[in-house]
């Protein structure tokens, strides 16, 4: 049976979801020598991407997934990582085939940028997580934290394995592997925020929230820690950046949890934070692209903070379009005669409505 949805935590994804296309719009005009340096790519330890809005996301998701499959078995797998699939890749590839031929029929070139092998991490969703060892690829939409998030959706059934068998010995391996590796990340070539024992410890932290939900979710929690999130926010401390980091993003998902708990109580909020909720997967997908085009017609002017602004608001409008036309055609595909019946094979029987 399906559950009720969380109100709180469309407005956790919608926040998480504008702070990632805020960050990189900062990157850009960062990068950019005629632009105004806009005022969200830093706080006081770190940057807002994937140092601490990518963490927010990452807990979400954790606590999302567990809150809708907290117990599977081996009966219900296969179920559980088609339905991983229908929300991944259907709309990944709709959107990413579009974008390669406008790319290909530009370029003249069906294979514009190297050999056809590389495209195989991209049909995995990998291109992006694993652009560091493997550069040579078609990786033009999306963001790295999805082939990361497709390894924790095929690791997840041995999480809630975990959860029921060993929470106290897997709480403390992960965040012993995870804080390790401010000592021994030589070993790894993939940066610290984005190597996969960081994002699988965010992500059980979003398991344990909802296995504790009655007694993480209390004022006096978010508070403590709420606290030191603003803390580290806006005082330089004598710690490492990635420590800070964490407890950043524990901090601000706990707050966003109770200001979302508020603010969705109001029926217009609630209406545009439930949609926004809906459409962040595919506004995750296309914030780059739309963000790299936009700001591109621009490249000849010099532009203040105030007129930045201005072409923000008009990108986070596109991408509200162009997402929302997403989100309809991938809808009429996975409900399309050809897609249910692959489902139906899959299931074995007529399923019942997922999430």
């Amino acid at each position: 049976m399906k559950k009720a949805r969380i109100d709180n935590f469309d407005f956790i994804r919608s926040i998480a979801a504008w702070m990632i296309v805020i960050y990189h719009f900062s990157c850009s005009c960062m990068y950019n020598p005629q632009f105004a340096d806009f005022p969200f790519y830093t706080h006081a330890n770190g940057v807002w991407g994937e140092n601490t809005s990518v963490n927010i996301f990452f807990i979400l998701s954790g606590a999302s997934l567990y809150y809708n499959h907290a117990n599977l078995d081996i009966h219900s797998l296969k179920k559980y990582y088609f339905d991983r699939f229908k929300g991944i890749f259907p709309l990944f590839y709709l959107i990413w085939f579009t974008v390669f031929l406008m790319n290909a029929t530009n370029c003249r070139n069906l294979f514009y940028n190297g050999s056809p092998k590389s495209m195989i991490l991209t049909l995995l969703g990998m291109d992006g997580y694993l652009s560091y060892r493997f550069p040579q690829n078609y990786y033009i939409i999306g963001e790295w934290f999805i082939g990361a998030l497709v390894l924790l959706y095929i690791i997840y059934p041995i999480l809630t394995w975990c959860m029921k068998h060993c929470k106290i010995l897997t709480t403390l391996t992960l965040f012993a592997g995870a804080f390790s590796l401010l000592w021994i990340q030589p070993l790894f070539k993939i940066q610290i925020e984005r190597n996969l024992i960081v994002c699988l410890f965010a992500f059980w932290l979003g398991m344990l929230f909802i296995e504790h939900k009655e007694k993480l979710s209390a004022k006096w929690i978010m508070c403590v820690f709420g606290v030191i999130a603003l803390l580290f926010i806006f005082v330089k401390m004598p710690f490492n950046p990635f420590i800070c980091a964490q407890f950043i993003a524990i901090g601000l998902f706990l707050m966003f949890y109770h200001l979302g708990g508020w603010i969705m109580q109001f029926k217009t909020a609630n209406r545009f934070f439930a949609y926004t909720g809906r459409i962040s997967y595919p506004i995750f997908l296309l914030q780059n692209l739309i963000l790299g085009k936009t700001l591109s017609l621009f490249n000849a002017q010099t532009l203040s903070i105030a007129k930045e602004c201005v072409i923000l608001l008009v990108i986070f409008v596109l991408i509200y379009i162009f997402a929302s036309i997403a989100a309809i055609v991938n809808k009429a595909v996975v409900n399309s005669n050809w897609f249910m019946k692959m489902q139906n094979f899959v299931y074995g029987k007529t399923p019942v409505a997922s999430d």
